[in-house]
């Protein structure tokens, strides 16, 4: 009869134990989420995904905007340097043709005018 008494005594135990546990598990499981619950966040997230991807897009076609807009002016920029070094291709041509005409005027008589000098005093010793 002790035996038996003993048995029923750790089988209360036992059920007072599972009384708890149960009691634990049926407040969690009230935050458990259901198949509904999870397809419902799935459906958002995909809503959200698409937004945000759609900003993303449009974040880029700007940023793409942007870049043409830098092209352009990029553009304007070697036309005005191209103008530039036009410009100065013709003053160089410019500085040549004074050149020219400084040797031309100027050192090619003065050449000639030594030259003679120097055949009159040191050749023909007049």
């Amino acid at each position: 009869m002790d035996i038996l008494e003993q048995r029923v005594e750790r089988l209360e135990e036992d059920t007072r134990q599972i009384k708890l546990d149960l009691a634990v598990l049926t407040a969690r499981s009230e935050n458990f989420a259901t198949k509904t619950d999870v397809a419902e966040l799935r459906a958002e997230l995909i809503k959200e995904i698409a937004a945000s991807e759609a900003r993303t897009n449009i974040r880029f076609e700007k940023i793409d905007e942007k870049f043409e807009r830098i092209d352009e002016k990029f553009e304007r920029i070697d036309e005005k340097f191209e103008r530039i070094d036009e410009k100065f291709e013709r003053m160089f041509e410019k500085f040549n043709d004074i050149n020219s005409r400084i040797t031309w005027t100027l050192m090619i008589p003065a050449l000639v005018a030594v030259l003679l000098w120097f055949i009159k005093t040191a050749i023909l010793k007049i």
